[in-house]
């Protein structure tokens, strides 16, 4: 075991020097499950068709743990407010969106994503966007950011990205070296990086935002038919950013501003309103050949010219929480929660995030959340759970239904609920990737486009500051280099804007062009990279699936 369970008397004993030895390192051959088994690799988890596994254990373990390694506070997350309002429909669609002008009561969760729950809510971070939609069908979860990409698309991944961006284990610190090492090695995180260091990382507060469902979803008729969309909801008074000295100083002054914002907002009555878009993509489309990008790539927008935004209506917030802990702490919003005529793709980070948000909530406030007003489908059409007992449970809990199904007693199965059908790509399990993207040069393409045809000359030369700002705390010199060749395949002037900033590099930018050259292939293993034909797929089946 290598020393692994040495008990602290042996411990003291080698730091004091009464006894041989010293601080204790891994000194392991290759990196193991918790049962000591190898570790098949860090990026690529086991799929079908590019759809992750519930059989690949080293995955669920690595997740599972991840999920319970805090008690109480939120493993992502943590900081954050939110408000009650409505959902005003302005466009016929399926279900709760289905009569324009009809309102659906909500609840919206703000927050930073890995930065702890007392810290500054205005600190350089992404920002979560939760919806809770209570319809009567029962509740209805989006999940989202206010960027429209994220750091990582295979799931496998999803801890180390949040991990990378929580403090040294060893002394508590920040850590700086961490999220540029991940950066540096991970070709497609680039994207939010680059959003992560422009401005759009220090927004003014909650209400000056947008929101983004970063994944795909399908949106289904009644006939089985879908489309593939995606969801924004557009600050209807614009986006506002702090610059970085603005949020330096207004992290001393007022590290709740995020939150005080929206509370006065709304005890004045203020307006608070998001415009909601959509975009659409017939599932016939959905060939990364013939787009040019992988639409399941949650590292990947859509192009609006291709995809136009559509708007099907408007997100008010009009009411505080009565009690913080009982409405915002314990709100628990999962990618999983879907109702009839709205359901998941073949993106894999959105299959796994299915379940793991509501595995992380079920540690968090337990497997009977659903009792806390907040998470209460009270606008639900019908409520009788085939999920009985646990900790904590204080409905009716079986309300004289039978505790097993089917039983000959109760059918109460609706016939009308099946989820649409669709193909995938292939019929293999493994770990080879269905990533269109992977190891290629144009996996910066959407990056290089934001920098060079979106972000004004200012927007350029606050990122570089703010980019700079980070990679001088950086110890290691070649995490340095490798993260601005990076940065160099989504443009050359973006990473000799972050050089020219640093103090006294220990290398020159000649070698970073050179490590440019190979920087897209880092940690994506060739016997791991897609071939031809292995890209993520969602078409729908070309014969019927249910039997009529």
């Amino acid at each position: 075991m290598q020393g692994a369970n040495e008990g602290p008397a042996d411990v003291i004993a080698k730091v004091s020097g009464a006894q041989a030895g010293g601080k204790r390192e891994d000194d392991g051959a290759y990196f193991t499950n918790n049962e000591g088994i190898p570790f098949p690799g860090p990026a690529h988890s086991k799929t079908v068709g590019g759809l992750p596994l519930i059989s690949d254990t080293f995955f669920l373990q690595k997740q599972q743990t991840f999920n319970r390694s805090k008690n109480l506070e939120r493993m992502v997350h943590p900081c954050g407010s939110g408000a009650f309002g409505y959902f005003e429909c302005t466009q016929d669609k399926a279900n709760f969106l289905s009569s324009v002008g009809e309102k659906t009561p909500v609840f919206v969760r703000f927050s930073t994503v890995t930065l702890g729950r007392e810290f500054p809510d205005e600190a350089r971070n992404p920002r979560g966007f939760a919806i809770k939609f209570y319809t009567m069908e029962g509740n209805y979860d989006i999940v989202g950011l206010n960027f429209p990409v994220f750091f990582c698309r295979d799931p496998i991944q999803g801890p180390d990205v949040i991990r990378s961006q929580y403090r040294n284990p060893t002394n508590f610190l920040l850590d700086h070296d961490v999220l540029f090492d991940l950066l540096a090695n991970t070709p497609e995180a680039n994207h939010a990086g680059l959003m992560f260091f422009s401005d759009h990382g220090t927004p003014q507060g909650w209400r000056f935002n947008h929101g983004y469902r970063c994944h795909t979803f399908k949106w289904v008729n009644s006939n089985g038919e879908f489309v593939y969309i995606k969801y924004h909801f557009i600050a209807k008074h614009g986006q506002k950013q702090f610059t970085d000295s603005e949020v330096m100083q207004m992290c001393g002054e007022d590290p709740d501003y995020s939150k005080r914002h929206l509370w006065e907002a709304i005890e004045k009555g203020e307006e608070i309103e998001w415009t909601a878009h959509v975009q659409i993509m017939d599932p016939r489309q959905a060939d990364p050949d013939k787009l040019g990008f992988d639409p399941f790539d949650v590292t990947k927008v859509w192009p609006r010219s291709q995809f136009p935004m559509k708007e099907f209506g408007r997100l008010m917030l009009n009411k505080n929480p009565e009690n913080f802990h009982r409405d915002v702490e314990q709100a628990a919003f999962s990618p999983g929660s879907m109702v009839p005529g709205i359901e998941d793709s073949p993106d894999p980070l959105l299959q796994f995030r299915m379940f793991f948000y509501r595995d992380a909530q079920y540690h968090r406030i337990g497997v009977n959340l659903h009792q806390i007003p907040v998470n209460c489908p009270f606008m639900a059409k019908s409520y009788a759970s085939l999920n009985f007992d646990g900790q904590m449970r204080v409905d009716a809990n079986h309300a004289g239904n039978k505790q097993y199904a089917p039983n000959s007693f109760a059918h109460k199965f609706r016939p009308d609920v099946a989820e649409a059908s669709y193909q995938v790509s292939d019929n293999i399990a493994s770990r080879a990737s269905h990533y269109w993207h992977e190891g290629k040069k144009n996996d910066y393409d959407q990056a290089n486009d934001l920098w060079t045809r979106v972000m004004s000359e200012q927007e350029k030369k606050n990122t570089c500051y703010n980019t700079a700002k980070g990679l001088r705390r950086v110890k290691f010199p070649d995490i340095q280099s490798k993260y601005l060749a990076q940065v160099y395949n989504i443009s050359e002037d973006y990473s000799q804007g972050i050089y020219d900033l640093l103090d006294q590099p220990q290398f020159g930018f000649s070698k970073v062009k050179e490590l440019a050259e190979t920087a897209q292939e880092w940690y994506k293993e060739p016997r791991f990279r897609p071939g031809p034909g292995s890209n993520l797929a969602g078409y729908p089946p070309s014969s019927a699936v249910y039997q009529a």
